[in-house]
C-alpha cells in the first residue's frame, strides 16, 4: 500500500487582489506586528506586495515581492511584542539599506543579512524580491555569537543556493521531510557562521546539495556546447573532480548526467517542434555527433525513437516514462545514508570540506 505524502502548507497572500487605494493599508497591517512600514513610490499608484510562507519545524521561510518601502522596528514594537527571534534576509533582486547602531549596512543582490529583532532596526528595501528565514535564537544559541551583519565567508553561495532551493521547490516538500530539512538547513547556518570543521562535517549533505544545484544549473545553461564535460565543469566553476563524482554518484555519474539532461533537451525540441526541424539537427545542436548511437540512447531512455517523437511533433501525444530526480529527492537519499553511518564524526581523520 502507498502511503499518501501530506504536502506542507503554504500561506500566500496578494495587495493586487485589492483596490489600489486600499492596497498599502493592508499589507501594514500584515506587518504591523514585527514593524511599521512606510512607501516610497508615489500614493496614488497602489502599492504592489505579495509572499509566500510556510514552516519548516519552527523556522519560518517568507519569499516576498514588495514595492519599494521602508520597513522599522522601533523600541516601542519590542516592548508591546515578544516577537524576539533572529532573521536572515536573502536579497534576491535589488539592494536593502539597513541602519542599526548608528550603522549603516548596504545588501546587494545576492547578499546575506542577519538581524535581530530583540534590537531597533530601519531597513530601506529597494527593489522587489528577497527572502526572510526567521529562527528562534534561544533554540539556535550560535547565532548570537554572529557580531557582522553581512555573512560573508567560503559558504554564503552554498547557503544561499540552499535558501532559494527550499522557497522555490517548497511545493514538493511534504509534512515528513520538514524535520530533516530544517536540521540540514541549521546544520548548513552553523558551519557558515562558525565554519568549524565539525560544524562543516554535520553539513555535508546540506553542502553537496547545494553544489548539485549549482553544477546542475550551469550543465542545463551549457547543454549545446560540445565542450561541456567534467574539466569544462571543474575549471568553470572552480570545483574539485572528486567533489564533482561524490555529488553525482546518485545520479550514475556527471557523464551519464549530461547525457540524460541532453536527451530530455532533445525529446523537448522533437515533441515541440514548431520548426520542424531534423532529427539530426537537434542531436547535433545538444552534442550528439553519432546519430545511430544517439538514437539507440534515446529508445533506451524513453522507449520510443527520436523519429516517432518527431512523427508526432506533439507533447500531449508523448508520454515521458523517467522522472528525473528533484533536489529534494537527493538530499533526502543522502540523510539516509547518513543516518547508516557513526552519529559522532572522528573530525580529525577526515578532510575539511570542500567549496565551489
Amino acid at each position: 500500500m502507498e502511503i499518501k505524502q501530506t504536502p506542507i502548507e503554504i500561506v500566500k497572500y496578494s495587495t493586487l487582489d485589492l483596490d489600489a487605494a486600499d492596497q498599502f493599508d493592508a499589507f501594514s497591517l500584515i506587518v504591523s506586528p514585527v514593524c511599521d512600514l512606510k512607501r516610497l513610490s508615489s500614493i496614488n499608484s497602489g502599492f504592489h506586495a505579495k509572499f509566500s510562507a510556510f514552516d519548516l519545524h519552527g523556522i519560518d521561510f517568507v519569499s516576498w515581492e514588495v514595492d519599494p518601502s521602508t520597513y522599522e522596528r522601533t523600541r516601542e514594537k519590542i516592548k508591546n511584542s515578544s516577537f524576539d527571534s533572529c532573521a536572515i534576509w536573502f536579497v534576491r533582486n535589488g539592494h536593502i539599506f539597513n541602519e542599526h547602531n548608528n550603522d549603516l549596512v548596504k545588501a546587494e543582490t545576492g547578499d546575506l543579512m542577519l538581524i535581530s529583532h530583540a534590537q531597533p532596526w530601519k531597513s530601506h528595501c529597494v527593489g522587489r524580491s528577497f527572502v526572510s528565514v526567521g529562527i528562534n535564537c534561544d533554540k539556535y544559541s550560535w547565532m548570537t555569537s554572529c557580531n557582522r551583519p553581512l555573512l560573508d565567508g567560503s559558504l554564503k553561495g552554498l547557503l544561499r543556493t540552499f535558501i532559494a532551493m527550499l522557497v522555490d521547490e517548497a511545493h514538493n516538500i511534504t509534512e515528513d521531510q520538514k524535520p530533516m530539512l530544517a536540521q540540514s538547513f541549521s546544520d548548513l547556518l552553523a558551519a557558515s557562521i562558525e565554519p568549524t570543521a565539525e560544524n562543516r562535517y554535520y553539513a555535508t549533505t546540506a553542502l553537496n546539495t547545494s553544489r548539485l544545484k549549482i553544477v546542475r544549473d550551469f550543465v542545463q545553461r551549457h547543454l549545446e556546447r560540445p565542450e561541456l564535460n567534467v574539466d569544462f565543469i571543474c575549471k568553470s566553476l572552480g570545483v574539485s573532480r572528486r567533489t564533482l563524482y561524490n555529488i553525482f554518484e546518485e545520479y550514475g555519474g556527471v557523464a551519464k548526467y549530461i547525457k540524460t539532461a541532453r536527451l530530455q533537451a532533445c525529446y523537448k525540441a522533437l515533441s515541440n517542434n514548431n520548426d520542424q526541424k531534423y532529427v539530426s539537427t537537434i542531436a547535433y545542436q545538444y552534442g550528439f555527433t553519432n546519430i545511430s548511437l544517439f538514437s539507440r540512447q534515446f529508445k533506451e531512455q524513453y522507449g520510443f525513437s527520436p523519429r516517432e517523437t518527431w512523427d508526432r511533433s506533439n507533447r500531449n501525444q508523448v508520454e515521458l516514462h523517467l522522472k528525473a530526480p528533484t533536489l529534494l529527492d537527493h538530499l533526502c537519499q543522502s540523510i539516509d545514508c547518513l543516518r547508516n553511518r557513526c552519529d559522532t564524526p572522528n573530525v580529525s581523520d577526515r578532510e575539511s570540506s570542500e567549496h565551489l
